[in-house]
């Protein structure tokens, strides 16, 4: 898959001074995978991320696995993913959340793939790619740019436009379905979810693509609260307190939430308040 882009408002170019970060992690890969070709056993005992290697006590192998590829096309296909995406990625969090994003989904990717037994047939069969990783970056710049027009090459062949964000949840949905059916074999669609989720979780973290459900939930409740604590007895009742006695002529008191108890209470409260006679000074 290649992606095509329109510029956007946090597009431009970088320096000739500058290595960008993005270019630095392709050329990682390059170097690592022309090494990995001089020494293909060394890799494959000690590199690959496999759970007889960490059961053995190889923990680097979490972070070393996403450099390493099982082919050219694999590790093209990878290093052009990164390159579309991660550039965009790089100019708006900076460097630092990159290198967040894509180690950190090639982590979790890694720990899913596992967790899945490495693969659906239940075999041994190590894990090893920058996928997770360029997952993660994707989704997090598919989560930032939502909206962004964008063109994917299907198979470097069909020419696909559409919106960023149908272009992650893709990703997401077909990951799941692929693991569920084994398609593709030995693929680690699990460590690509993994670190599609983990990408698009970051990004949210970061501020975009809105608030969470919980955080909505949280946020609309102390709203409420504060603007009931406002209200004054007569105003309270009229909006707040009406409707539940309504409710409890209909359905009768039992029918009553927590939250509609509470509010009965905290109008007893507000009407205590306005009855109590002054403290005498």
């Amino acid at each position: 898959m290649e992606f095509g882009r329109q510029s956007g408002p946090f597009s431009r170019r970088w320096p000739p001074e500058r290595l960008s970060f993005v270019m630095m992690l392709i050329i990682a890969n390059v170097v690592v995978f022309l090494v990995q070709q001089l020494f293909p056993a060394v890799a494959e005992n000690y590199f690959y991320l496999s759970s007889r290697g960490i059961s053995e006590g190889f923990y680097w192998q979490f972070l070393t696995y996403m450099f390493l590829h099982g082919g050219w096309i694999h590790l093209i296909v990878n290093c052009l993913g990164l390159f579309f995406v991660g550039r965009e990625v790089e100019t708006v969090l900076g460097p630092k959340h990159l290198l967040g994003i894509y180690f950190l989904g090639g982590f979790v990717g890694g720990i899913a793939q596992l967790l899945w037994g490495i693969s659906p047939l239940g075999t041994d069969v190590p894990v090893l790619g920058a996928s997770a990783g360029v997952c993660a970056v994707l989704l997090a710049f598919t989560t930032m740019l939502p909206e962004l027009e964008i063109t994917a090459l299907i198979f470097f062949v069909l020419p696909v436009r559409m919106r960023a964000k149908w272009l992650g949840r893709g990703l997401i949905w077909t990951s799941i379905l692929f693991a569920l059916t084994n398609f593709g074999g030995e693929i680690g669609h699990v460590a690509h979810l993994g670190g599609a989720l983990t990408g698009w979780f970051y990004a949210r973290r970061m501020g975009f693509g809105g608030a969470f459900w919980f955080q909505r939930f949280f946020r609309d409740r102390r709203r409420t609260r504060e603007r009931q604590e406002r209200m004054d007895p007569k105003e309270f009742i009229s909006q707040e307190i009406d409707p539940i006695l309504d409710k409890i002529a209909r359905e009768g008191i039992q029918s009553l939430t927590r939250a509609e108890r509470r509010i009965l209470e905290l109008g007893r409260e507000k009407i205590a308040k306005k009855t109590s006679p002054p403290f005498p000074h």
